[in-house]
């Protein structure tokens, strides 16, 4: 595939990404902030300068397979019930399905394929547990959760950052990988002591 067509396709996928955005966040740039707290994530875990690239892209991507489910499914206010759980389970199998058509990216598919897997193997699609999950997808699970909760949905209200990574301790060794937890919450206290908000 030639440059001008992926740059296409790039524009496109970015286009989509922050439409579904908007369809579940008030602010709409929820996929933007976990690429760059994932990339910071994945460079203080001593990532290559490649793997960090490339979560960086399969975060901005991560949600894209949302174009599948109905939007109003994705703007209910109210709880979900089990056939709408049914579209939303199969959002990573829609994305990295749709990302395997630009190949300057196709690398990034298996991380947005598994970022909804759980530690302890209770997650979507496949139920893979621990080290079966691909690190990039375990980084982008946790990354993915925190903005979730730090950022006012259609649905419910934020948590504040510090009962964002308390929800995070909670889970650790159960829906996330502990050793990425510790981590990326050293990255948020250095961002905290860089910007003097508190986490």
């Amino acid at each position: 595939m030639n440059t001008s067509v992926n740059q296409i396709w790039l524009s496109f996928f970015l286009s989509l990404s922050r439409q579904i955005d908007s369809q579940v966040t008030y602010s709409g740039s929820h996929s933007y902030q976990v690429a760059q707290l994932a990339r910071e994530t994945a460079r203080s875990l001593s990532l290559n300068d490649i793997e960090v690239t490339t979560i960086y892209w399969a975060s901005l991507f991560h949600d894209i397979g949302k174009v599948g489910v109905p939007s109003e499914i994705l703007s209910k206010k109210g709880s979900l019930v089990e056939e709408e759980w049914q579209f939303i389970r199969l959002h990573p199998i829609v994305g990295a399905n749709i990302i395997r058509f630009c190949s300057s990216i196709s690398s990034i598919y298996p991380i947005i394929l598994y970022h909804q897997e759980k530690f302890d193997g209770s997650g979507y699609p496949y139920g893979l547990k621990g080290e079966s999950i691909p690190l990039s997808s375990r980084i982008l699970a946790i990354v993915d959760a925190y903005d979730a909760m730090t950022n006012q949905r259609v649905y419910r209200q934020p948590l504040t950052k510090k009962q964002a990574i308390d929800e995070l301790w909670k889970h650790r060794n159960t829906q996330f990988d502990p050793r990425i937890v510790e981590q990326f919450v050293k990255v948020l206290n250095e961002q905290t002591h860089s910007t003097g908000t508190l986490a």
